[in-house]
């Protein structure tokens, strides 16, 4: 999906608040961040059509309310 951003931790293994913001300030003002909030838009699209009635997510999930059914 390549959304993730990456974090650089301490040695502690926590991530400071400095290393946030500029995460965010990069997510907020870069060309990278401009094409990840373009794919975030497209995959809310793309659940969104997927968990309408009749297309894959709810199919697949009815199906597995049944087959909790049938046990």
């Amino acid at each position: 999906m390549k959304l993730a951003l990456p974090m650089r931790e301490s040695e502690s293994g926590f991530v400071s608040a400095t290393e946030v913001e500029e995460r965010v300030i990069g997510l907020m003002e870069s060309e990278e961040g401009k094409m990840i909030r373009e794919r975030t838009v497209g995959m809310k699209i793309a659940a969104k059509v997927a968990s309408s009635e009749g297309r894959s997510s709810r199919v697949a999930l009815s199906k597995l309310v049944e087959s909790w059914k049938d046990k």
